[in-house]
This record gives C-alpha cells, sequence and structure tokens, in this order.
C-alpha cells in the first residue's frame, strides 16, 4: 500500500476495501470503498498530481464535468484523493455522450496556456519545440530503420504546421476517460497528461481508438484532408511521447505504439 493510504483515511473516513486500477505504469490508483462512498487514491508524479489540479479547476470554470478532488499533495510522495463519478466508461456506441465531449472540448480550448507542452513535464517557448522533443530518443525507443524514417518524416511536417495559440488540452483523451451514465455524459477524467497546443492534438489523440465523427459533430469541426494529416502527424508524435514514457517508466506496453507509428509513415 502507498505512504498516503493513512492520510486518505483522515479524508474520506474508514476504508473498508481497497483496489488497485489499472493505469499507466508511472502511476498508482487505487479504489476505496468507504461506509460514505468511493474515492480514488492516485499516487504519480508531484508535476502530474500538480498538473492534474490545474487543468481539473480550469475544465470547471467553463462546466465542463470532472472529478471533485478532495484534497491533494504536491511533495514526495505526492497524491491526490477524488471522488468517484457517476456511471461508467463510455464504449464507442456512445454517440451522444461523445459528441458532448466535443462540445466541452470546444470550450476547454478556448482556454490559454503561458507556453507548449505537457504541463507536468515543463513547458516550452513554441509549439514545434515541443512537438519536436518526440524524435529526441529514437535510438532508445524503435528500430534504427524507424528512426531514420522518422527523422526524414516528423522534423519537416512540423515545420509546415501552422502557427497555434497553446490552447489547454486534456491530452490523453480516449472513450476510457469519459463516463457515462445512460446517453448522458457525467465526468471526464484522468487529467495528468494536461497540454497545452494546438487544439487538433486532442482531437488526433481521441482518433486513435474513439469514433470521431459524432466528437468532431459536437466539436463543430469538418474534417478535410489537411486536417486529417495533421492528425496523422500528431497520432505519430503523441504514440512517441507515449512510448518513451512508458519505456522511462519500466513499462513494456510498446508493440502497440510501434504498430501505429509504423502505419501512420508515408510511403
Amino acid at each position: 500500500m502507498p505512504d498516503p493510504l493513512e492520510a486518505a483515511a483522515l479524508v474520506v473516513g474508514t476504508i473498508t476495501h481497497t483496489e488497485p486500477v489499472n493505469g499507466f505504469v508511472g502511476n498508482a490508483t487505487y479504489r476505496l470503498v468507504t461506509d460514505t462512498g468511493t474515492f480514488y487514491l492516485k499516487c504519480a508524479t508531484p508535476g502530474a498530481i500538480e498538473a492534474e489540479v490545474l487543468a481539473c479547476d480550469h475544465a470547471r470554470s467553463v462546466g465542463i464535468p470532472v472529478p471533485t478532488i478532495r484534497t491533494h499533495v504536491t511533495t514526495d510522495p505526492a497524491y491526490l484523493i477524488s471522488e468517484a463519478v457517476l456511471g461508467n466508461p463510455a464504449d464507442v456506441s456512445a454517440t451522444e455522450a461523445i459528441r458532448g465531449a466535443g462540445r466541452h472540448l470546444h470550450r476547454l480550448h478556448a482556454i490559454t496556456g503561458p507556453a507548449y507542452g505537457i504541463v507536468a513535464e515543463g513547458l516550452h517557448p513554441t509549439w514545434p519545440d515541443f512537438l519536436n522533443t518526440a524524435t529526441a530518443h529514437l535510438d532508445e525507443i524503435v528500430p534504427s530503420d524507424l528512426a531514420d524514417r522518422l527523422r526524414a518524416h516528423v522534423p519537416p511536417a512540423i515545420a509546415q504546421l501552422p502557427t497555434t495559440r497553446p490552447a489547454l488540452l486534456h491530452g490523453d483523451l480516449h472513450p476510457r476517460h469519459l463516463y457515462t451514465e445512460g446517453a448522458t455524459l457525467t465526468a471526464i477524467i484522468d487529467w495528468s497528461d494536461a497540454t497545452y497546443g494546438d487544439p487538433l492534438y486532442d482531437l488526433a489523440r481521441f482518433s486513435i481508438s474513439g469514433p470521431m465523427d459524432a466528437l468532431l459533430d459536437g466539436y463543430g469541426l469538418q474534417l478535410t484532408p489537411a486536417i486529417e494529416r495533421t492528425f496523422s502527424l500528431y497520432r505519430i508524435v503523441w504514440s512517441l511521447i507515449a512510448l518513451y514514457a512508458e519505456h522511462r517508466a519500466g513499462g513494456d506496453w510498446f508493440d502497440a505504439h510501434i504498430d501505429r507509428i509504423t502505419k501512420e509513415l508515408p510511403g
């Protein structure tokens, strides 16, 4: 059990049941059942906890449903305790809830940050500066022939992107982070990868595993060939960043990322 468990009991009361929740290898999350309800204890880096609290505060300020955070600590060991949200993770058939998520994302992306990049990991002066970090560790995480192809494709494609303001992004949006009850979206969860950058980056991340028609309809965006090319680039960049984070944290979930990156590369 993590050391913060004792502190959690002071916040939520007597804990009658504790169980780990699957998630990113670099975090540890526990479901806590008490006489008064269910809560989640999330242990992560201080930066990730601070980023999640910041993003939830901003999202809530524009009417986006997010978990209620009871308390958080950003010194080591860093953690937060949040209330369970209503419903269950969305599946790909939850069209109305996903359309609602698109509307919420549009409001989220109206919030502007001070610079670019993943909030928990430090910001960069420009969006290309952040995106190019994705190719900084290629030799550690992908085969050499794939690394060469990525070096030839990714930086030139980044250089052609239009200038964008640093919009607040969820950073890791997919259906399992959308909670629904019936057709209603009850919450968007797990904000520790909050990022400042191009709104299309959030949409591209969702396109990896979620149905796009409903999301784009709610967002109010029509897909064009130019946007789809940007989505493809962003799927590569997101996958490289996720792959390196998995590698750095000692995980082994590499194949899905490498397969996706390989399929996205032209020619």
